[in-house]
């Protein structure tokens, strides 16, 4: 069944050796920017593809035509800057992607802190609560720093002091290494109230600076939200009255320097 405006199955080996045939002849010209259609002509004739005059002076016309366009390609200058946009992207994408990574860390490291000590500030007013206490809660409720406080758990029974400070030496989170020095202060029998007896302060002074980081934040998305809604506006604004008003003008100016040139001659 044929639909209306299809191309029959001989037909589309016809267009399809035509255009065989014209890719043919247009690899021989490719570059040669002094070509001419009688050159052509002869290329198709030697083709033996076309046998009426007239198809072969037609089929040379459109040929040479191709070849005007392929031969008047070149890089724009627009090209050339998108390929070194696109290059710059791709090769700090990585980078910027590890940037973001890493202060997402530093985050999540700082929530998970300020959980810690909620954590001690809540242990440290019971009764009978030692280092290895704390620890042992520390881990239950540690994400990224699971694995120091677990290895630190698992080797406080072979020397408290040594765990700690075999723990202290795998982070290098300050709040954190700050904590650890607490727990051993009162490993050497300082009470756990007098060892984070600044603790308090500390969490406050964080919690601050945490909310001081997130109204930051929240100005910033802000202002890219504002910057992402006007960009259609401006966009529209640039390319719809600006650019073809310079154009114009630009236009005008071209032709009335030519005028005023062939009136001076």
């Amino acid at each position: 069944m044929i639909f209306c405006g299809e191309m029959t199955e001989k037909d589309r080996e016809n267009a399809m050796e035509i255009t065989r045939q014209d890719n043919e002849i247009l690899d021989q010209f490719r570059g040669k920017l002094d070509t001419t259609v009688q050159q052509i002509e002869i290329a198709v004739e030697r083709a033996d593809f076309y046998e009426d005059d007239d198809e072969i002076s037609q089929a040379a016309e459109r040929i040479f035509d191709k070849l005007q366009i392929i031969n008047s390609e070149y890089m724009k200058w627009f090209e050339v800057l998108l390929s070194f946009v696109f290059a710059i992207i791709g090769y700090m994408a990585p980078i910027w992607m590890l940037m973001f990574q890493a202060k997402m860390r530093q985050i999540e490291m700082e929530d998970e802190v300020m959980q810690f000590q909620t954590i001690i500030l809540m242990l440290m007013r019971i009764e009978r609560v030692n280092v290895e206490i704390i620890l042992e809660w520390l881990e239950r409720y540690a994400n990224i720093f699971k694995e120091p406080i677990s290895r630190c758990v698992n080797n406080y029974e072979a020397g408290a002091w040594e765990a700690l400070e075999e723990m202290k030496e795998d982070i290098s989170y300050m709040p954190l290494v700050r904590i650890v020095e607490s727990l051993q202060a009162a490993v050497e029998k300082i009470p756990i109230r007098d060892a984070f007896d600044e603790l308090e302060s500390e969490r406050d002074y964080y919690q601050e600076k945490r909310k001081e980081s997130n109204d930051r934040l929240i100005k910033r998305k802000g202002m890219i939200g504002k910057a992402i809604g006007f960009a259609p506006m401006v966009c529209m604004f640039v390319g719809y009255l600006i650019i073809p008003l310079v154009f114009i003008g630009l236009t005008s100016m071209s032709s009335s320097f030519t005028t005023m040139t062939s009136q001076t001659m």
